[in-house]
């Protein structure tokens, strides 16, 4: 190039700028694509779908921070009892313990299994099966004292488990 002269005035500029424009344009579209086609691919979770635990109970947990101090308030979602299957079992020694809590538990609408028996314990608890933690909590909260809430042990506390969502382990606080 000469100095003092510019571009060809043969319009070599214009056909080169367009073609950079229309291979941009070309790269944009193909990037979207794959992206589009990434996303379609990928499995994540349902924005609209509602998680077991929220439709079995689970607990929802919000938190709000307010400078240094945080605040963690816990809400359980409804339990609809209809929908758990617990299982009693004798936990106490006390003879008819577990029938006794059994029909107690059926009372209040959930699905029972027969009632078994179980090591002795000092005190009650209902171990929860994983996505049944709120629906755990929220059957404890029917007794006084409240047992305590636990997830299933392994290996767990009775031999049959008879597809139970629950096992509450009774023992002496829950006699009538």
């Amino acid at each position: 190039m000469n100095p003092g002269r510019h571009a060809a005035d043969d319009g070599s500029f214009g056909r080169s700028a367009g073609g950079a424009m229309v291979r941009g344009v070309v790269l944009i579209v193909v990037a979207v694509a794959l992206g589009i086609v990434l996303l379609q691919a990928t499995e994540g979770p349902d924005p609209f779908e509602v998680p077991p635990d929220e439709l079995t109970g689970g607990a929802s947990t919000v938190t709000t921070a307010t400078g240094q101090a945080s605040t963690t308030a816990t809400t359980l979602a409804p339990v609809d009892p209809s929908t758990i299957t617990v299982l009693v079992a004798n936990g106490g020694g006390i003879a008819g313990l577990a029938a006794a809590v059994t029909d107690q538990v059926a009372a209040e609408g959930y699905q029972t299994a027969d009632p078994t028996n179980a090591e002795q314990v000092d005190a009650s608890v209902v171990y929860y099966t994983p996505g049944f933690e709120g629906a755990a909590e929220t059957l404890a909260a029917l007794f006084d004292p409240a047992p305590a809430v636990a997830p299933l042990p392994d290996p767990p506390p009775v031999d049959d488990l008879e597809a139970a969502n629950l096992v509450l382990v009774a023992a002496a606080d829950l006699a009538p």
